[in-house]
């Protein structure tokens, strides 16, 4: 799994809740899947197979991390808080909105190398029942497990606000025209055929 940055007063926090509490709680430092272990397994993974092309497919990107042993999102029942379907919504989020950048930190960006991102309505589609399948689950979950799981209702209710949001820009893609939509604005560079015939490489 990937390593988790806690800040010393949460990882603080995050102790006293196990001892207290016999809570299992994720390893996650905001409500977001790119803050959590789950999203940067996920961002990992997605880092190291972008396509030579350039160019992203969403339909291999689910079906590959589906296949990924610390990738796989959980099953939606659950009503986990973070997971990889998640975090390829606020991928998909940053790519439509031009803030990919924001993503990256270091020097030799990977995402520089993107210039398609290819959604096809189908997987939206998959996502968005996902991603409300998950929500739904997480308020049940309360009934049973305060805030299902968070430490404080302020995060709880962040995490829902953040939720819906994601599962309304998925909504918002499926009523555009067209079956496959492009997330980048192609403004310097024009898609090739080859990238709307072809596929992912994920040698």
């Amino acid at each position: 799994s990937g390593v988790c940055h806690y800040s010393t007063d949460l990882y603080l926090e995050y102790s006293w809740n196990l001892k207290k509490k016999g809570a299992e709680i994720m390893g996650c430092w905001g409500v977001k899947a790119f803050e959590s272990d789950e999203g940067l397994d996920a961002l990992e993974w997605i880092r190291n197979h972008i396509p030579e092309d350039g160019c992203l497919r969403l339909k291999e990107l689910l079906e590959q991390l589906k296949l990924d042993e610390w990738c796989r999102p959980p099953a939606a029942e659950n009503g986990e808080s973070h997971s990889s379907t998640m975090l390829i919504a606020e991928l998909m989020e940053s790519f439509q909105n031009g803030t990919i950048e924001e993503w990256e930190y270091l020097p030799n960006n990977p995402f520089e190398k993107v210039v398609s991102f290819l959604v096809e309505k189908e997987s939206v589609k998959e996502m968005c029942e996902y991603l409300s399948k998950t929500l739904e689950s997480a308020r049940k979950n309360t009934q049973d497990n305060q805030w299902n799981g968070w430490f404080e209702e302020t995060n709880w209710n962040k995490w829902q606000e953040h939720m819906e949001s994601l599962i309304e820009t998925m909504r918002k893609i499926l009523e555009q025209d067209g079956e496959v939509l492009d997330l980048i604005p192609q403004t310097k560079q024009e898609i090739s055929e080859e990238h709307i015939e072809g596929g992912m490489n994920m040698e």
